[in-house]
């Protein structure tokens, strides 16, 4: 069987199993208890020599009503004698108890409170009737009623221990699981977003490709396509992005060595017409956001929101628009203002500052073009200039 934590199965198994480590020698331990799962009592019992659980079939039409008297006392444990247990030998006689049939009496009854039903939970512990289940073997002198007191208070106390612990541990693994399921839904909305932030930088680099290829097209009088081979190739290349209007003049002048009919208007871009430049081009969707495994959780929501804005910003740049937060907000991933984007940066300020510091060749548009962004760099070179 797997291994699992102490108080992932009943409380009740857990202490019933415990008892033959704290008192060897026992005979065995019944456990009759209120089950919340099948909404009625159930019984296991171990016995000393097989240290396995077994569950018991209760017949409980005769002794219902003796279970039922045992589990509403309050009184924290008894001695009885084999013949008072409901369950194993209902008649006896009836007679006047002795200090004598005190001393008989070798099953300790333990009554636990279950937190479902309000009542208690039983435990019946058998002991020998000599000092042997000590350690002092061959010793036939009979356990006092001042030792039964002793060894029921001990015995008692230590399971209650056992219980709130087993309690106090559940209540703070659930604590725990309840913050890792946090951390991961928290992990999953950041690679959803990330995801979109993605997505809208391809659709970006491309537009912008398109934007180019136009002028190239218009400038050359012919019509310029990139075949979808050509596009994955442009997705792929990482570098400095600012040359990708070189890269495609030059595919487009290679593609024209190769055609046949120089009347042909429409001139296909393949993969292998694209040559990357000694300087690689940096693809936006590459190079704009760093590694998640970079960035200090602490800074992640701001490195996504530079990275939504540096996205937006390359989608307004690729159709000849001015870089204003109006503009940025009508191609931002998500519905976005441009008061809630003075606020994010407000916000979000010396966490920017730190990330610019940290990753200087990311979010290029938004840094050198982005006059907001510029106006956080712009205060803190003037911070300091008057510190300095």
């Amino acid at each position: 069987m797997g291994r699992s934590f102490s108080f992932s199965e009943k409380p009740v198994l857990f202490l019933i199993q415990s008892i033959p480590s704290l008192l060897p020698g026992i005979g065995k331990v019944v456990s009759i208890f209120y089950s919340q799962e099948t909404q009625n009592l159930q019984s296991f019992s171990i016995s000393s020599d097989k240290l396995e659980l077994k569950a018991n079939e209760l017949q409980l039409e005769d002794s219902a009503s003796i279970l039922k008297k045992l589990r509403h006392e309050n009184a924290p444990f008894t001695w009885l004698g084999k013949a008072d247990i409901p369950f194993e030998v209902i008649l006896k006689d009836k007679k006047q108890l002795t200090i004598f049939n005190e001393l008989q009496n070798n099953v300790l009854l333990l009554r636990l409170y279950n937190e479902y039903d309000h009542l208690r939970d039983l435990f019946f512990v058998y002991f020998n009737d000599n000092l042997s289940n000590f350690g002092i073997n061959g010793n036939e002198k009979t356990l006092s009623t001042d030792n039964k007191t002793i060894i029921a208070h001990i015995l008692r106390n230590t399971l209650n221990t056992f219980l709130d612990t087993l309690k106090a541990d559940r209540e703070l693994f659930i604590d725990l699981r309840y913050y890792t399921q946090s951390l991961v839904d928290e992990n999953n909305i950041l690679r959803e977003d990330l995801a979109q932030t993605k997505k809208k930088y391809e659709e970006g680099f491309i537009q912008l490709c398109h934007k180019y290829l136009s002028d190239i097209s218009q400038k050359n009088g012919k019509s310029y396509l990139l075949t979808e081979g050509a596009i994955t190739k442009i997705k792929d290349m990482q570098g400095d992005y600012f040359n990708l209007r070189i890269i495609l003049e030059k595919a487009a002048d290679f593609a024209d060595s190769l055609s046949i009919d120089n009347s042909v208007q429409e001139v296909m871009i393949y993969d292998f017409h694209i040559i990357v430049m000694d300087k690689p081009v940096k693809k936006v969707i590459e190079s704009s956001p760093p590694s998640i495994s970079e960035i200090p959780a602490k800074y992640s929501k701001t490195a996504i929101l530079l990275d939504k804005l540096e996205t937006a910003a390359s989608i307004v740049k690729s159709k000849n628009m001015l870089l204003t937060s109006s503009n940025l907000c009508g191609e931002y991933p998500t519905s976005m203002t441009p008061p809630a984007i003075t606020d994010a940066l407000k916000k979000h300020r010396p966490k920017i500052l730190y990330l610019f510091s940290a990753f200087p060749s990311q979010w290029v548009i938004i840094r050198n073009e982005f006059r907001p962004i510029q106006n956080i760099l712009a205060a803190k070179k003037d911070v300091n200039k008057a510190s300095a």
